[in-house]
């Protein structure tokens, strides 16, 4: 209990609450709103093909395989949240990230098998990264999303493996085996909806830890002003957002309260909305 109230303090010392239940209910306009996640289809698994593990590649672009089972890419979800924001008319894709790269989409797929049941799929996506790189070592994580572009976040569906452009040289901020953040959503440009207040989705995918009030925990910077702590991994709704750019930045925070060092725990994206 002295530890749960020493953590507060500390907290409330960096201009920030302890959780969202104890934020007001409508900061500078601004609502960050937990939701319920959506529910993970069953024995959804993601597989990076290629590059291989730790493989050398020489020449650009650099091609890519993932191998994706229960989950179809490139149909609609069929869940009420596609309702309530954005959905991609594209259906659902995967999500894929090159280092602390922004995510690029593909939502087509070389086989689309059904089995027996009637509900298995089974997917191989290929991709090219769309952008160069540097001489060194390299991460491409990916995971499933739904149309709304939720992640999926059963413990398969996500993937991450390194592999290496030109040299074998590695980069010390990159440990697959400690904790660390992907941030997934928002991203891009939104038309959004403000005569019914249609929210923007803020999601992100946690690795080798878990959140709560005592242990790690997320802080969400909006426009380098309003900030919140996220003591629970699930999706979130954004209310108020203002026409023109937004700066969303998700920093991992460890159970003292310290930033958590490693390439993909402070990522900042610049949003727009039309």
């Amino acid at each position: 209990m002295k530890y749960a109230i020493l953590i507060t303090v500390l907290l409330a010392s960096k201009g920030f609450c302890a959780n969202l239940e104890e934020q007001p209910a409508n900061y500078k306009g601004l609502q960050v709103v937990p939701v319920e996640a959506s529910r993970d289809p069953d024995h959804v698994e993601t597989k990076i093909l290629y590059p291989k593990r730790n493989e050398l590649k020489k020449a650009s672009p650099v091609k890519g395989q993932i191998r994706v089972d229960g989950i179809a890419l490139g149909v609609d979800t069929e869940q009420p949240r596609k309702k309530e924001i954005w959905n991609d008319p594209q259906g659902q894709s995967l999500h894929i990230f090159i280092d602390n790269q922004p995510y690029f989409s593909v939502n087509e797929a070389l086989i689309d098998a059904l089995d027996d049941v009637q509900d298995y799929f089974d997917q191989t996506a290929e991709f090219q990264i769309p952008f160069k790189l540097q001489p060194g070592m390299h991460v491409i994580r990916t995971f499933p999303v739904r149309s709304y572009n939720e992640s999926v976040k059963s413990e398969r569906a996500f993937a991450a493996s390194i592999f290496y452009f030109q040299e074998k040289k590695d980069n010390p901020q990159i440990d697959l085996s400690k904790p660390y953040l992907t941030y997934n959503e928002p991203q891009g440009e939104y038309d959004y909806d403000r005569k019914n207040q249609q929210p923007i989705l803020l999601d992100f995918y946690l690795t080798n830890c878990e959140l709560s009030r005592d242990g790690y925990k997320v802080l969400l910077t909006i426009d380098n002003d309003s900030q919140r702590v996220l003591t629970s991994w699930q999706p979130y709704y954004i209310y108020g957002l203002q026409k023109g750019q937004h700066r969303i930045r998700l920093e991992l925070i460890d159970p003292q309260n310290k930033n958590v060092s490693g390439l993909f725990n402070d990522v900042t994206r610049t949003i727009v909305i039309k």
